[in-house]
């Protein structure tokens, strides 16, 4: 006979793996999420999909009650006014869920630089939610703390097909550590299924390698056709018009996404050192070739007036580049 588990965020990349094969490993599995008719796929595998909000302390509460182990994590809405408040909304009444239904124990989906104590994007959300875990008597519990997702590229995808170029406000020879989400939920699987961990567990994932950006577009360049692509290191403002603007951002969203960037390119936000145990086995390469090649391919072409746009920028991009500094 199986366990039971809740999932929280099985509409994601992360949390619907792990809702699928945990299902097909025969256990029962719990969903909550605000639109039912977006999960039937779990359905059919015969997921239990409840109708509610991540935001319902009690709807959350009859979720979790009888389960042997919950999985959660801290959405991201780039559409919300102030990303951080619905994000505290959710820890909250995540974690007075797993309080009042006495969840054994719990798998958190958390991020690199979680340590940090003072605001950074949406990481600070898993500062709170790790420290609001910890403070629960009895509870055993592991926060996964992966590195820069590699489907984080995707956003790149229109500018490329409007601009011609890949950029972020990342060093060009900065080396970052990126990792494909399915080898999150393969961890995340792995502790659910054994329910052996005791305790407060940290447990770091920081992908194949490192690489850096000019890395990146050249592999990402090389899989869609375009090995003359080029990487540009943009400012504040011309990422922050494009996310707002193409990207479907909020303001808010976007000033927490460049403040990432930020902390990426200086160092804040850092992995621990690579190890056997941290190292996970999809490389950019194969990223590339098995999602943004395809993905890429069925995005949209830009407009005219998206080429048009671009190419002005492209040129003011590789005029500011040849100036003397």
């Amino acid at each position: 006979m199986g366990n039971t588990y809740a999932v929280c965020g099985a509409r994601g990349r992360v949390g619907g793996v792990v809702a699928r094969q945990l299902l097909a490993a025969g256990h029962t599995v719990r969903v909550v999420t605000r639109d039912p008719n977006g999960l039937g796929d779990l359905v059919a595998l015969g997921a239990q999909v409840r109708a509610g909000s991540l935001r319902d302390r009690e709807h959350l509460t009859e979720l979790m009650r009888g389960v042997d182990a919950v999985f959660v994590l801290t959405p991201v809405d780039v559409s919300a006014p102030d990303v951080n408040a619905v994000q505290r909304a959710v820890v909250d009444a995540t974690a007075a869920a797993i309080r009042d239904s006495a969840v054994p124990r719990v798998v958190l989906l958390s991020s690199w630089g979680a340590e940090l104590t003072e605001p950074v994007g949406g990481i600070i959300a898993c500062h709170w939610f790790e420290q609001v875990l910890d403070e629960i008597d009895g509870l055993h519990r592991v926060h996964l703390r992966p590195v820069w997702f590699m489907e984080n590229f995707l956003w790149n995808i229109a500018l490329i097909k409007s601009v011609g170029i890949n950029g972020s406000t990342v060093g060009a020879d900065k080396p970052i550590p990126a990792i494909a989400t399915p080898d999150i939920a393969a961890v995340a699987v792995d502790y659910l299924r054994s329910l052996t961990f005791e305790g407060r567990t940290v447990h770091y994932l920081n992908g194949a390698r490192d690489y850096t950006m000019t890395e990146v577009t050249r592999i990402l360049g090389e899989s869609i056709g375009r090995p003359d692509l080029r990487y540009f290191r943009l400012t504040d403002d011309v990422l922050r018009k494009g996310m707002v603007n193409s990207g479907g951002l909020t303001p808010d969203a976007a000033r927490l996404v460049l403040q990432i960037s930020g902390a990426m390119d200086t160092g804040m936000v850092h992995a621990e050192p690579r190890s056997p145990h941290n190292t996970t086995p999809t490389t950019l390469e194969q990223f590339a070739e098995t999602t943004f090649a395809p993905m890429y391919r069925a995005a949209p072409d830009a407009s005219w007036r998206d080429k048009v746009g671009g190419a002005l920028l492209r040129s003011y991009l590789t005029a500011s580049q040849r100036r003397p500094a």
